[in-house]
């Protein structure tokens, strides 16, 4: 029994009566204070809010540290690979049919078949669907461009470049490897000469390679224009940064490298060409370098242009509230060294002078079609315009409409940097 337990706790009782009682006094009453009990009940709502508070917190940062992870595996630089998702079905005539995943690549338009025997194949018409997160599509072959062909149960891959390899093999066009002095060392590009002194430099996006310049290289290069185009640090062959993207904050001093290059070897003016992030490194040069005033242009296909903008548009897919995009992005900054606030381009987009024009599919999932019509609403419009390509993906404006798209491309040129 508990009366039995010596360990057991009593209250501590304080009796107070008169000592020295006269027959004529009023008895006293006995007063008893128990403080231990009143004090555990005013201490405990305290103990239980300062827990309530440790737990808040403590789910809080676990989120941020989670979402800012989010915002890191986007800035990662995944190395371009040689994976082959699909797999072939069939091949009829001129139709080849396909099962797998898409790579990454939006199948629509105008699309590249590679095989792992390495054959590569030229295609258009599709007729695709989704089945639980696989793509199984028939599309007509146009052109067999590399190899031997391909036949049921070859490894493939869909490949919206459209043009392999190099630019020899892929266009038919001679180039040069060479290499500029970039910040963080040696750092090559290819090179196809033109007779104009106005050169065109193409910076490819996150985890691509040069082979994504390929389909401007293929308009650019009749017309006379030398282009370069370049690899920049986290490139699987160029010098190593720290393996994330820095969305243009860091990037632009190989492009300033580059256009040095040019500039050095011929070249009296330069347009710019970016893909995605390649488009936030044009545009932090133009912010940045004091040879931002040989450049006579630029054209943009579905640039970067607000990377908070983008962090904030996936947490609200996420049905997170803006500020947590804010926050999330604070800490990945912290986490992965890059300053988010100055990837906002769209904050000084009325301070850009350079003649720009910008394409952006108005299906792309990675650079929503929202982040550049804020920019170029922001920016003034003598300066910048906008062309938007009904139902495109993301950099897949030429594969979904060719002929507009080279098309602007050519009157830009024409435009900005005429070849006399």
């Amino acid at each position: 029994m508990a009366d039995d337990d010596p360990t057991t706790e009593l209250p501590i009782v304080v009796v107070e009566q008169a000592i020295e009682a006269s027959p004529d006094s009023v008895p006293q009453p006995a007063v008893i204070a128990s403080h231990a009990a009143p004090r555990r009940r005013r201490r405990w709502p305290w103990v239980v809010l300062a827990a309530v508070l440790v737990t808040v917190i403590a789910i809080a940062a676990g989120g941020l540290w989670y979402i800012s992870g989010l915002i890191g595996d986007g800035a990662r630089v995944a190395r371009a690979d040689a994976a082959f998702p699909m797999s072939v079905t069939s091949v009829e005539g001129a139709r080849i049919s396909y099962r797998g995943g898409d790579g990454g690549w939006d199948d629509q338009g105008l699309i590249g078949i590679a095989t792992a025997k390495g054959g590569y194949l030229q295609t258009a018409d599709p007729d695709t669907s989704e089945r639980g997160g696989d793509v199984s599509g028939t599309r007509t072959v146009t052109a067999d461009v590399l190899g031997a062909p391909p036949v049921a149960g070859d490894a493939a891959a869909l490949d919206g470049w459209y043009f392999p390899r190099n630019p020899k093999l892929g266009l038919g066009l001679d180039y040069a490897d060479v290499a500029y002095d970039a910040p963080l060392g040696p750092t090559p590009a290819w090179l196809i000469p033109g007779t104009s002194t106005t050169w065109v430099i193409f910076t490819h996006g996150r985890g691509a390679t040069p082979l994504e310049g390929l389909r401007i290289a293929n308009t650019v290069s009749p017309l006379g224009y030398p282009m370069l185009l370049i690899r920049y640090r986290n490139d699987a062959l160029a010098p190593a940064g720290n393996g994330y993207g820095q969305f243009g904050v860091g990037e632009w001093q190989d492009l300033e490298a580059a256009v040095q290059y040019a500039l050095d070897n011929g070249a009296e003016h330069v347009v710019l060409a970016g893909a995605s992030m390649g488009g936030s490194i044009s545009l932090a040069f133009l912010q940045n370098s004091p040879l931002a005033d040989r450049v006579v242009g630029a054209f943009l296909d579905a640039p970067l242009s607000s990377f908070p903008q983008v962090v904030r548009s996936g947490a609200t897919d996420m049905g997170l509230p803006a500020f947590a995009a804010d926050l999330g992005l604070t800490v990945a900054s912290w986490r992965y060294g890059f300053d988010g606030a100055a990837t906002d381009y769209t904050a000084d987009a009325a301070a850009f002078t350079t003649p720009m024009l910008i394409v952006q599919g108005t299906a792309d999932a990675t650079v929503p079609p929202a982040v550049n019509i804020d920019f170029a609403a922001a920016a003034n419009p003598t300066t910048v315009s906008l062309e938007l390509f009904e139902g495109a993906g993301h950099v897949m404006s030429w594969n979904v409409d060719r002929p507009r798209y080279e098309g602007l491309l050519r009157g830009f040129l024409g435009r900005v940097a005429p070849v006399l």
